[in-house]
């Protein structure tokens, strides 16, 4: 899904791009806690709704109402999975990158928009990322470090000047040797 770039005297075409399929399906896994727990709840009530033990309670027929709680998990599960969906959809679809004529721009954000500018000449260093499950997927996550990152920071907090969160591997390493070349081309003619 490419956005049509602002067409204007002087204004550089531009085009931002997604992160990739598979990138919807980690940003919908990151969703997912409930939707597990809900499945949990629906098939210990379909179990519970076949046991014949609760024909015959000291309460009387307790069936009914562990049928009930099985349709009403199934359904708050099935509700819940379209909105996980569409929730994923939205942020998947409005998390783009471009690289641009002087800096990468990176477009995220569903009700408060944020558009990051990174130019080339701050970048520092550009680290892929991949832990067990990208591994599987075949995703990596792509941190850009700027002139202005603190290096002090503890091993988990990775706010760093820009971030791709999950884009294909082969994507994110053809990405991270250009961010690199275009930063150093622009360290090399300044410093002349």
């Amino acid at each position: 899904m490419d956005e049509g770039p602002i067409t204007h005297p002087g204004v550089p075409e531009e085009v931002y791009h997604t992160m990739g399929k598979k990138t919807f399906w980690i940003f919908f896994l990151g969703r997912a806690n409930a939707l597990f727990i809900l499945l949990l709840a629906t098939l210990a009530f379909f179990i519970l709704s076949q046991q014949p033990f609760l024909a015959n309670t000291q309460f009387g027929d307790l069936t009914p109402y562990a049928v009930f709680g099985e349709r009403l998990a199934g359904v708050l599960f099935l509700i819940a999975l379209a909105f996980a969906f569409l929730a994923t959809w939205f942020v998947y679809s409005r998390y783009k990158f471009c690289l641009g004529d002087d800096s990468l721009k990176i477009k995220r954000g569903i009700l408060n928009k944020e558009e990051v500018a990174i130019p080339y000449r701050q970048i520092q260093d550009v680290n892929i990322k991949r832990d067990l499950s990208f591994q599987m997927f075949g995703l990596s996550r792509l941190v850009i470090l700027t002139a202005g990152h603190d290096d002090d920071e503890k091993p988990g907090d990775d706010e760093s000047e820009g971030e791709l969160p999950a884009i294909d591997a082969d994507l994110a390493e053809w990405l991270q040797a250009e961010l690199l070349k275009r930063a150093n081309v622009q360290k090399v003619t300044e410093e002349k």
